[in-house]
C-alpha cells in the first residue's frame, strides 16, 4: 500500500485537489496518486498492473477526486519513471504522465520534511465500498521498514489503518497541509498476538526518499534539503580514516538521549582544514545518511566500505557550513528544514522557541561563523529544544569550542545517576545470562546455538567508564550511550537465549502428557501379548528423563511409540 506528495509550490493549497484515484480501464480502483504539476501523477509502483514489460504499458484512468467536474484522463507509466519494489522492500514508487494537462494550480505541495515523531498528519484513501474517498488520521512515529525507508504513521483510532485503495496516497501534515509522504503499506499481526497485544499501523514513503529514487520529482519538491551543498560527498574516495568514519557512524546510529533530562547530546570534533582524510570521512557519513543523497553511487560506496563505517539511513536531518553565517540565520536554516510555524512573531528564534526540535544536526566549521560564542548560545537552546548536535570546529583552541564545553558540561549528579542506571541494566542482563546458561544447560549441546557470555565484559567496562578521566566533561555522553547500546545488546542476546531454551524445554511436559495415555492404553490392552512395544515405550520414558533433553530425539521417539499403539487392530 502506498501514497505520496507533489509539488512546486511553497504555498500549500488546502483543498486536497491534488488528491487521485486510480482505476483500471474497467473501472475497478487500484489505488490512490498524487498530480504533480500539470500531467504528471505520483503512485506506488504496485499499484498499476505489471504486464511482464520492464516498463509497464498498462493504461489506467485518473480521477481529480478534489477537483469538481474534472473528467477522467487516461494515463501511462512515464518512460524511465518506474521503480518497481525490489526484495528487500525498497522502491515502489512510479510516475504516470497524463494524456491531457490538468490546470496547474491542482498540484500537491510536495514538502521535504523530516519524519518528527508525533507530528499529526491525515491521509485520503478508496477502499473497498468508498470509491470517493475516505480520510484517516495519525502521527509519525519514526523511521522502520526496510533500511528505514518507511516511516511508521501510528493510526488516531484504531479504524485510521490505511487498507487496500490507500497506496499511492498522498500523506499530508496537518500543520502546513504540505504533502510530506506517500501511502506504502500497513502493519497488522492481529492474526498472530492475543488482542490486548495487537499492533496495526500504516507506513509512508517521506518525499526526499521519493526523491532519491525518482530524481525526477525534485522539480515539484520544496522544503529545504538536508545536506549543504559544500558538504556533500561524490563518495569516489573511500574511506581514509576508518576509526574516524566509524565514531561518524556509531554517533549517527545511536538513538537520542531526548528522555534524559538535564543531559544534552552533543558532541564536539576538531577537524583541521588540512586534514582530508577526516574532511572526507565527514562529508562521506552526512552524505550516506541522508535520506535524499544515499541512492545512486552510494549502493557502491555502501557495498564496498569498512566494517562501521556506514551510517543508517535517514539518521541525519540537517548538515550545515555555517562558515560566514550568523545564528539568525542558522535559525532560519532549521526552521524551515522542520517547516515551522509560531503565533505572532514569527521570526526565526521565536518559531524554534515555540516548537520542540528534535533533529539530529551536525554544524561544520562553528568557529568560523560570524559570532561563534552566539552561535554556541544558539546551539545551546537546539540542544534545550531536543536536538543532537555535532559541532565541528576547525581549531582547538577556539573560544567557541571552550565555551561549548563549558555549556553542554552534564551536572555531576545526573551522570552519577545515569552510571547507576547503567549498573542496574548490567545486573539484570547478567541474570539473564545465568538463567539462560542453567537452561541451556538442561538441553543437549547439539540444541544450543554457539552463545558467549558477555556481561563479564560489560562489568568490567563499567568500571572502566567510572574511572574515565572524562567522566564529568560532555564528551562521556558518546561513550556512555555507546556502552547503554552495548548493554541492551547483550541482553536482548541473552534474552532471546533464553527464550529458545524455554521453547524447548516446554516440549518436555508437552510430549510427557502424550505418552502417557498411550502408554496407559498399551497396558489395558495387555502389553505382554505385544512385546514389541515395550522397547519403544522405553526409549520414549529415557529420553524425557534423561538430562539434558535431546529434544527432537525424544518427539521422534514418541511419536513412534504413539503410532505404533495406534496401528493396533482391536
Amino acid at each position: 500500500m502506498g501514497a505520496e506528495n507533489g509539488n512546486t509550490a511553497n504555498v500549500p493549497t488546502h483543498d486536497g485537489t491534488w488528491r487521485v484515484r486510480i482505476r483500471s480501464t474497467t473501472g475497478d480502483v487500484l489505488g490512490a496518486g498524487i498530480l504533480l504539476g500539470s500531467e504528471t501523477v505520483l503512485t506506488c509502483a504496485h499499484v498499476i498492473p505489471e504486464d511482464g514489460r520492464p516498463l509497464p504499458a498498462t493504461e489506467v484512468r485518473v480521477d481529480l477526486v478534489g477537483v469538481p467536474d474534472a473528467e477522467p484522463v487516461s494515463a501511462r507509466v512515464a518512460p524511465g519513471c518506474w521503480v518497481p519494489q525490489r526484495a528487500d522492500s525498497c522502491g515502489d514508487v512510479a510516475l504516470l504522465r497524463l494524456s491531457r494537462p490538468q490546470p496547474a494550480e491542482h498540484a500537491a505541495p510536495l514538502f521535504r520534511l523530516p519524519p518528527v515523531s508525533r507530528r499529526p498528519v491525515r491521509m485520503c484513501g478508496f477502499p473497498d465500498g468508498n470509491d470517493d474517498g475516505m480520510w484517516f488520521l495519525g502521527s509519525l512515529a519514526g523511521a522502520a521498514g526496510p533500511r528505514a525507508e518507511w516511516v511508521q504513521v501510528n493510526p488516531e483510532t484504531p479504524g485510521d489503518v490505511v487498507r487496500y485503495g490507500f497506496s499511492g496516497a498522498g500523506v499530508e501534515d496537518e500543520q502546513t497541509h504540505h504533502v510530506i509522504g506517500m501511502v506504502v503499506s500497513r502493519y497488522d499481526d492481529s492474526d498472530r498476538v492475543p488482542s490486548a497485544e495487537r499492533r496495526r499501523f500504516s507506513y509512508m514513503i517521506p518525499v526526499e526518499t521519493i526523491v532519491r529514487h525518482l530524481p525526477q520529482v525534485a522539480r515539484w519538491a520544496g522544503g529545504e534539503a538536508g545536506v549543504d551543498p559544500r558538504l556533500v560527498s561524490p563518495l569516489t574516495d573511500g574511506v581514509q580514516d576508518i576509526g574516524f568514519a566509524q565514531r561518524l557512524a556509531l554517533w549517527l546510529r545511536r538513538e537520542s538521549l531526548a528522555g534524559r533530562e538535564g543531559i544534552a547530546d552533543v558532541e564536539t570534533v576538531v577537524i583541521e582544514d588540512d586534514d582530508s582524510d577526516r574532511n572526507g570521512a565527514l562529508s562521506r557519513a552526512v552524505t550516506l545518511a541522508d535520506r535524499e543523497l544515499s541512492g545512486g553511487g552510494a549502493e557502491e560506496a555502501v557495498s564496498t566500505a569498512p566494517r562501521d563505517t556506514v551510517p543508517p539511513i535517514g539518521s541525519l536531518d540537517l548538515a550545515i557550513d555555517v562558515t560566514g553565517r550568523t545564528d539568525t540565520d542558522v535559525a532560519k536554516r532549521v526552521a524551515d528544514r522542520m517547516d515551522l510555524k509560531s503565533l505572532g512573531d514569527t521570526s526565526p528564534l521565536s518559531r524554534i522557541r515555540a516548537n520542540a526540535v528534535p533533529l539530529t544536526i551536525v554544524a561544520v566549521s562553528v568557529d568560523r561563523a560570524h559570532d561563534p560564542e552566539a552561535l554556541v548560545r544558539f546551539m545551546k537552546l537546539l540542544a534545550d529544544r531536543g536536538s543532537r548536535l555535532m559541532l565541528v570546529f576547525r581549531d582547538r583552541r577556539a573560544p567557541g569550542l571552550h565555551l561549548a564545553e563549558r555549556l553542554f558540561r552534564p551536572e555531576r549528579a545526573r551522570i552519577d545517576a545515569w552510571l547507576d542506571e547503567l549498573a542496574g541494566q548490567v545486573t539484570r542482563t547478567e541474570g539473564r545470562e545465568r538463567e539462560a546458561a542453567e537452561r541451556r544447560a538442561l538441553l543437549s549441546p547439539a540444541l544450543n546455538a554457539p552463545y558467549t557470555r558477555n556481561a563479564p565484559a560489560l562489568r568490567i567496562n563499567l568500571l572502566r567508564l567510572r574511572d574515565d578521566p572524562e567522566l564529568h566533561t560532555h564528551h562521556i555522553i558518546a561513550k556512555m550511550a555507546a556502552f547503554e547500546h552495548s548493554v541492551s545488546t547483550v541482553l536482548r542476546h541473552a534474552e532471546a537465549a533464553l527464550c529458545a531454551a524455554d521453547e524447548q524445554l516446554r516440549r518436555i511436559p508437552e510430549l510427557r502428557s502424550l505418552l502417557t495415555p498411550y502408554a496407559v492404553r498399551l497396558g489395558a490392552m495387555g502389553a505382554a501379548e505385544r512385546p514389541e512395544l515395550i522397547p519403544l515405550q522405553r526409549a520414549a520414558f529415557d529420553l524425557l528423563r534423561s538430562v539434558p533433553y535431546d529434544v527432537p530425539a525424544a518427539e521422534e521417539a514418541v511419536d513412534r511409540f504413539v503410532r505404533a499403539v495406534n496401528e493396533i487392530r482391536p
